[in-house]
């Protein structure tokens, strides 16, 4: 893996894998911001599935490009998909919904 160069939140991710979380660039939160609040309200579906997977994918391959997509989606399970979307809106300045909470991922 190449040096972090963004800075972000360390996560564990399955198999003991830690990498560091960096913000979403704001061209990927535009894209993705509609999804994840999707997520965020606890829908899982192959969509939600996807998303969960493509936001992580964009916050990792600014600091490791070489990441494939499908490297990522072995390191989310269901144990860790919330957790991840939450380390993932953390990293990036935002304020998920508390589980159970209705509306949508909101701005500090």
């Amino acid at each position: 893996m190449s040096v972090v160069s963004v800075p972000g939140i360390s996560f564990t991710f399955a198999g003991g894998k830690v990498l560091v979380i960096p913000p979403l660039s704001l061209g990927d939160l535009e894209q993705l911001l509609e999804p994840i609040n999707h997520v965020m309200n606890g829908v899982i579906d192959m969509a939600a599935i996807g998303t969960v997977i493509d936001a992580t994918h964009a916050a990792l391959r600014r600091n490791y490009p070489d990441m494939e997509r499908a490297e990522v989606g072995s390191l989310i399970d269901l144990s860790n998909m919330r957790d991840v979307v939450q380390a993932i809106m953390n990293a990036s300045g935002m304020e998920p919904v508390a589980a159970g909470e209705a509306g949508e991922v909101q701005a500090p």
